[in-house]
Protein backbone atom coordinates (compact mmCIF):
# COMPACT_ATOMS: atom_id res chain seq x y z
CA UNK A 1 0.00 0.00 0.00
CA UNK A 2 1.44 3.49 -0.79
CA UNK A 3 0.74 6.28 1.71
CA UNK A 4 0.41 9.59 -0.88
CA UNK A 5 1.03 11.48 2.46
CA UNK A 6 4.35 10.24 3.06
CA UNK A 7 7.67 10.45 1.51
CA UNK A 8 11.09 9.15 2.63
CA UNK A 9 14.89 10.75 1.97
CA UNK A 10 18.44 9.04 2.44
CA UNK A 11 21.34 11.29 2.47
CA UNK A 12 24.27 9.33 1.07
CA UNK A 13 28.31 10.05 0.82
CA UNK A 14 30.34 6.75 -0.17
CA UNK A 15 27.67 4.16 0.85
CA UNK A 16 28.17 1.68 -1.64
CA UNK A 17 28.48 -1.25 0.66
CA UNK A 18 25.43 -0.69 1.82
CA UNK A 19 22.78 1.39 0.25
CA UNK A 20 21.17 -1.18 -1.71
CA UNK A 21 20.15 -2.34 1.69
CA UNK A 22 18.30 0.71 2.65
CA UNK A 23 16.55 1.33 -0.11
CA UNK A 24 15.43 -2.54 -0.69
CA UNK A 25 13.98 -2.35 2.97
CA UNK A 26 12.03 0.58 1.74
CA UNK A 27 10.55 -0.80 -1.12
CA UNK A 28 9.72 -3.75 0.88
CA UNK A 29 7.49 -2.11 3.82
CA UNK A 30 3.86 -2.79 4.16
CA UNK A 31 2.91 0.91 3.86
CA UNK A 32 5.51 2.39 1.30
CA UNK A 33 5.66 6.49 0.35
CA UNK A 34 4.63 8.32 -2.19
CA UNK A 35 8.12 9.20 -3.63
CA UNK A 36 12.00 7.73 -2.55
CA UNK A 37 14.75 10.20 -2.22
CA UNK A 38 18.64 9.81 -2.16
CA UNK A 39 20.74 12.65 -2.18
CA UNK A 40 24.37 11.86 -3.15
CA UNK A 41 26.18 13.87 -1.40
CA UNK A 42 29.48 13.92 -3.63
CA UNK A 43 30.34 10.18 -3.36
CA UNK A 44 33.39 8.97 -4.92
CA UNK A 45 32.91 5.22 -4.87
CA UNK A 46 30.34 3.75 -6.54
CA UNK A 47 27.42 4.70 -4.25
CA UNK A 48 25.77 6.68 -7.51
CA UNK A 49 26.44 3.50 -9.91
CA UNK A 50 24.14 1.44 -7.81
CA UNK A 51 21.46 4.09 -7.19
CA UNK A 52 21.01 4.36 -10.73
CA UNK A 53 20.20 0.39 -10.65
CA UNK A 54 16.65 1.46 -9.21
CA UNK A 55 15.36 2.92 -12.66
CA UNK A 56 12.49 4.67 -11.76
CA UNK A 57 11.87 3.44 -8.50
CA UNK A 58 13.90 6.69 -6.59
CA UNK A 59 14.61 10.15 -6.99
CA UNK A 60 18.54 10.95 -7.48
CA UNK A 61 19.67 14.70 -6.69
CA UNK A 62 23.64 15.01 -7.30
CA UNK A 63 25.63 17.64 -4.56
CA UNK A 64 29.34 18.22 -4.11
CA UNK A 65 30.07 17.53 -0.56
CA UNK A 66 28.12 19.65 1.30
CA UNK A 67 27.19 17.96 4.56
CA UNK A 68 24.53 16.43 6.15
CA UNK A 69 22.55 19.11 7.63
CA UNK A 70 22.41 21.18 3.90
CA UNK A 71 21.55 17.29 2.86
CA UNK A 72 18.59 17.41 5.49
CA UNK A 73 17.28 20.85 4.46
CA UNK A 74 17.33 20.05 0.71
CA UNK A 75 15.63 17.34 1.01
CA UNK A 76 12.83 19.13 3.24
CA UNK A 77 12.47 21.82 0.84
CA UNK A 78 12.27 19.26 -2.21
CA UNK A 79 9.74 16.85 -0.92
CA UNK A 80 5.88 18.18 -0.41
CA UNK A 81 4.28 15.52 1.42
CA UNK A 82 2.68 15.96 4.86
CA UNK A 83 5.06 13.57 6.65
CA UNK A 84 9.18 13.26 5.59
CA UNK A 85 10.65 10.03 7.10
CA UNK A 86 14.80 9.75 6.44
CA UNK A 87 17.30 6.94 7.14
CA UNK A 88 20.59 7.02 7.11
CA UNK A 89 22.51 4.96 3.88
CA UNK A 90 23.59 2.40 6.23
CA UNK A 91 19.82 1.55 7.88
CA UNK A 92 17.98 -1.61 6.91
CA UNK A 93 14.22 -0.92 8.38
CA UNK A 94 11.87 -3.59 9.48
CA UNK A 95 9.28 -3.93 7.04
CA UNK A 96 6.54 -2.34 9.20
CA UNK A 97 8.32 0.86 10.53
CA UNK A 98 6.80 3.04 8.40
CA UNK A 99 3.64 2.10 9.01
CA UNK A 100 4.12 2.13 12.84
CA UNK A 101 5.69 5.62 12.96
CA UNK A 102 3.12 6.71 10.75
CA UNK A 103 0.03 5.79 13.08
CA UNK A 104 2.03 7.28 15.45
CA UNK A 105 3.02 10.44 14.48
CA UNK A 106 -0.34 11.21 12.65
CA UNK A 107 -2.03 11.57 16.23
CA UNK A 108 -1.03 15.01 15.63
CA UNK A 109 -0.05 15.53 19.22
CA UNK A 110 4.00 15.19 18.08
CA UNK A 111 5.66 16.47 15.55
CA UNK A 112 9.35 14.94 14.97
CA UNK A 113 8.87 10.93 15.51
CA UNK A 114 12.23 8.53 15.82
CA UNK A 115 12.29 4.51 16.26
CA UNK A 116 14.81 2.11 17.72
CA UNK A 117 18.12 1.34 16.09
CA UNK A 118 19.44 -1.75 16.68
CA UNK A 119 23.08 -3.31 15.78
CA UNK A 120 22.93 -6.08 13.40
CA UNK A 121 26.81 -7.20 13.27
CA UNK A 122 27.20 -7.39 17.12
CA UNK A 123 29.09 -10.90 16.46
CA UNK A 124 31.99 -8.40 15.97
CA UNK A 125 32.87 -6.86 19.13
CA UNK A 126 33.74 -3.69 18.19
CA UNK A 127 29.99 -2.99 16.86
CA UNK A 128 29.08 -4.60 20.30
CA UNK A 129 30.99 -2.23 22.10
CA UNK A 130 29.51 0.10 19.77
CA UNK A 131 26.03 -0.95 20.71
CA UNK A 132 26.74 -0.14 24.32
CA UNK A 133 28.51 2.71 24.72
CA UNK A 134 27.01 5.01 22.22
CA UNK A 135 23.95 2.88 20.75
CA UNK A 136 21.35 5.24 18.81
CA UNK A 137 18.29 4.22 20.64
CA UNK A 138 16.43 4.92 23.79
CA UNK A 139 15.67 1.56 25.06
CA UNK A 140 12.53 -0.64 25.18
CA UNK A 141 9.82 1.92 25.84
CA UNK A 142 7.99 4.97 24.45
CA UNK A 143 8.94 8.11 25.45
CA UNK A 144 7.30 11.22 24.94
CA UNK A 145 9.83 14.17 24.30
CA UNK A 146 13.27 12.40 24.63
CA UNK A 147 16.39 14.22 25.27
CA UNK A 148 16.69 14.07 20.92
CA UNK A 149 15.70 12.43 18.21
CA UNK A 150 18.24 10.37 16.45
CA UNK A 151 19.18 11.23 13.01
CA UNK A 152 19.66 7.93 11.88
CA UNK A 153 15.55 6.99 11.62
CA UNK A 154 13.22 9.41 12.14
CA UNK A 155 9.62 10.97 10.55
CA UNK A 156 8.99 14.59 10.51
CA UNK A 157 5.25 16.26 10.53
CA UNK A 158 6.31 18.84 7.45
CA UNK A 159 3.61 21.40 9.45
CA UNK A 160 6.86 22.57 11.49
CA UNK A 161 8.41 24.31 8.52
CA UNK A 162 5.51 27.02 8.87
CA UNK A 163 7.78 27.73 11.50
CA UNK A 164 10.75 28.17 9.47
CA UNK A 165 12.33 25.07 11.50
CA UNK A 166 14.94 23.78 9.43
CA UNK A 167 19.03 22.34 9.88
CA UNK A 168 21.70 24.99 10.63
CA UNK A 169 24.47 24.88 8.06
CA UNK A 170 26.10 27.62 9.07
CA UNK A 171 29.06 26.34 10.50
CA UNK A 172 31.40 23.18 10.08
CA UNK A 173 30.38 21.62 13.00
CA UNK A 174 27.02 20.89 11.60
CA UNK A 175 28.61 19.03 8.66
CA UNK A 176 30.24 16.85 10.84
CA UNK A 177 27.70 15.69 13.65
CA UNK A 178 25.04 16.61 16.12
CA UNK A 179 22.59 18.25 13.86
CA UNK A 180 19.89 16.01 15.14
CA UNK A 181 20.51 17.08 18.65
CA UNK A 182 20.26 20.66 17.86
CA UNK A 183 17.01 20.21 15.61
CA UNK A 184 15.45 18.73 18.47
CA UNK A 185 16.05 21.81 20.25
CA UNK A 186 14.86 23.85 18.05
CA UNK A 187 11.32 21.83 17.36
CA UNK A 188 11.14 21.80 21.24
CA UNK A 189 11.71 25.42 21.56
CA UNK A 190 8.97 26.44 18.81
CA UNK A 191 6.63 24.15 21.36
CA UNK A 192 6.88 21.20 19.41
CA UNK A 193 6.69 17.23 20.85
CA UNK A 194 9.41 14.87 20.02
CA UNK A 195 8.42 10.91 20.27
CA UNK A 196 10.42 7.67 20.59
CA UNK A 197 9.01 4.51 20.01
CA UNK A 198 10.35 1.39 21.08
CA UNK A 199 8.82 -0.71 18.34
CA UNK A 200 9.72 0.75 14.99
CA UNK A 201 12.64 -0.66 14.57
CA UNK A 202 15.74 -0.99 12.09
CA UNK A 203 19.62 -2.37 11.61
CA UNK A 204 22.76 -0.52 11.95
CA UNK A 205 24.42 -2.43 9.07
CA UNK A 206 27.78 -0.62 10.00
CA UNK A 207 30.69 -3.13 10.31
CA UNK A 208 33.60 -1.35 12.41
CA UNK A 209 37.23 -2.53 12.89
CA UNK A 210 39.52 -0.91 15.62
CA UNK A 211 40.85 2.24 13.12
CA UNK A 212 36.91 3.13 12.30
CA UNK A 213 34.97 2.79 15.47
CA UNK A 214 37.85 5.26 17.00
CA UNK A 215 37.59 7.65 14.51
CA UNK A 216 33.60 7.56 14.82
CA UNK A 217 34.02 7.80 18.70
CA UNK A 218 36.39 10.87 18.58
CA UNK A 219 33.93 12.43 15.95
CA UNK A 220 30.99 11.19 18.54
CA UNK A 221 32.66 12.69 22.16
CA UNK A 222 34.29 15.95 20.30
CA UNK A 223 31.05 17.22 18.10
CA UNK A 224 28.45 15.29 19.51
CA UNK A 225 27.95 18.07 22.32
CA UNK A 226 25.73 19.88 20.46
CA UNK A 227 22.93 20.44 23.69
CA UNK A 228 25.00 23.42 24.59
CA UNK A 229 26.70 26.11 23.06
CA UNK A 230 30.01 24.83 22.82
CA UNK A 231 32.92 26.34 24.75
CA UNK A 232 36.66 25.33 24.65
CA UNK A 233 35.83 24.49 28.19
CA UNK A 234 32.99 22.16 27.61
CA UNK A 235 34.80 20.30 24.84
CA UNK A 236 37.75 19.76 27.08
CA UNK A 237 35.36 18.23 29.89
CA UNK A 238 33.24 15.79 27.46
CA UNK A 239 36.42 14.53 25.99
CA UNK A 240 37.44 13.74 29.67
CA UNK A 241 33.93 12.31 30.12
CA UNK A 242 33.81 10.33 27.32
CA UNK A 243 37.29 9.19 27.48
CA UNK A 244 36.27 7.40 31.17
CA UNK A 245 33.08 6.18 29.74
CA UNK A 246 35.24 4.83 27.15
CA UNK A 247 37.51 2.73 29.17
Amino acid sequence: MINKKISIYISVYNGEKTIIKAINSILKQTMRPSKILVINDGSNDKTLEKLKSFGKKISIINNKNKGLSFSRNLALKTLKTKFIACIDADVELEKNWIKKMYNRINKNDVHWIGGKLIEKYIENKFNLWRSVRIGQQWGEKNLLNPPFIFGCNNMLNRDVLKKNCFYRNDKKYFKTNGEDTEYSLLLRSKGYNLFYIAKATCNHLADDNAQSISFRYWRYMYWGDGMKKRTLFRVFKNIIRQFKKAL
